[in-house]
């Protein structure tokens, strides 16, 4: 549920990690997305066509193809991938204490009109506890991602991991 910007920037530091999304690094791709679609106004919910198999996201009517690669680096394949969809009405910021050093992470998402008005009028707060979703690099290893519309340069990125199922799908 969507806590307004006024409130978040009087809540001391235990209430604002309860109001953050927080992602593990073994979370599942689609507790990423509900995650983040529980934070939106009912219309821009994302939606999933396949729960166990994320790949494709539906938006506002629109389907879009995430290009998850079976590997630990998914978790912000899909972060990036939906901050990618939501870019025009939302803003992604990571917290700033959760992700360096940390197997979990939090989020915070903005519609852009509280993103400026936090910017304008709540620099310090903004400042003191996230930093914007940096896009392409996966939070987890540092390692550079491909995300929803964007491949990294030749040579940054790893190969693909093989198509398996992942450790925990095998029972």
């Amino acid at each position: 549920m969507r806590t307004p910007l006024a409130t978040l920037v009087a809540l001391d530091e235990d209430d604002l990690s309860e109001a953050l999304i927080w992602i593990d690094w073994r979370s599942f791709e689609s507790e990423v997305v509900t995650g983040f679609s529980d934070e939106l106004a009912e219309d821009d919910a994302i939606g999933m066509l396949d729960e166990d198999e994320p790949r494709e996201l539906v938006h506002r009517g629109a389907t879009y193809a995430i290009p998850l690669t079976g590997s630990g680096r998914d978790r912000y394949v899909m972060i990036a991938s939906v901050a990618q969809i939501l870019k025009d009405r939302y803003s992604v910021f990571v917290h700033s204490d959760s992700y360096s050093d940390s197997d979990t992470h939090g989020f915070l998402v903005l519609t852009n009109t509280e993103a400026d008005l936090a910017r304008r009028q709540h620099a310090d707060w903004l400042s003191r506890n996230f930093e914007p979703l940096p896009m392409g690099i996966d939070g987890f290893s540092g390692k550079p991602i491909a995300y929803l519309g964007y491949t990294p340069p030749e040579g940054e990125a790893e190969e693909p991991a093989p198509r398996k199922k992942p450790f925990w799908k095998i029972w």
